[in-house]
């Protein structure tokens, strides 16, 4: 049998280090966020456990996803406009009822694609390569690739043309 004493010591230390890692993680999110240009922010990021390609570009106020960022995958040449909202966890039901679990899927961006301003991805979405998300959509589903998807809930509203494609 383990002694109280030995077990709240425990406990304790163990609170301190996930408190510690929570706060650093909050810290990185804010410097992500606010940084003074995009390529000071992408660091901070990664920091935080998002998988990030290579030239990825982030707007100011992107926000992704602070309890599960490593939920969150981002491929190559993606550019990210100002204030995105990326999010990988939905507690809105459980909030209703605890006894409905959270939510918690992977979001992933496809190399090559755009995501305009004020746009919002939900959790569960993957946005294909090459794909234009228009400004201030919110993105419920999945977004095939080479297409343009705009509007509350995104719809795909254009294929680009395969001549067009490289």
């Amino acid at each position: 049998m383990i002694k109280r004493s030995v077990m709240m010591g425990f406990l304790k230390r163990l609170y301190q280090r996930v408190r510690f890692s929570l706060l650093f993680k909050s810290i990185l999110h804010t410097i992500a966020m606010n940084a003074p240009h995009g390529r000071l922010r992408e660091p901070f990021y990664r920091m935080r456990g998002i998988r990030i390609g290579k030239n990825v570009a982030f707007g100011p106020g992107v926000f992704i996803e602070e309890a599960r960022p490593e939920l969150v995958v981002i491929e190559d040449n993606v550019s990210i406009a100002p204030n995105v909202t990326i999010i990988s966890h939905d507690s809105s039901y459980s909030s209703i009822d605890p006894r409905n679990p959270v939510r918690r899927e992977h979001v992933v961006i496809k190399r090559n694609a755009f995501i305009g301003a004020g746009s919002t991805i939900l959790p569960g979405v993957t946005i294909g390569e090459y794909s234009i998300i228009g400004a201030g959509s919110v993105v419920v589903e999945d977004i095939p690739p080479w297409s343009v998807a705009v509007g509350v809930p995104a719809r795909v509203i254009k294929i680009i043309d395969v001549k067009h494609k490289k």
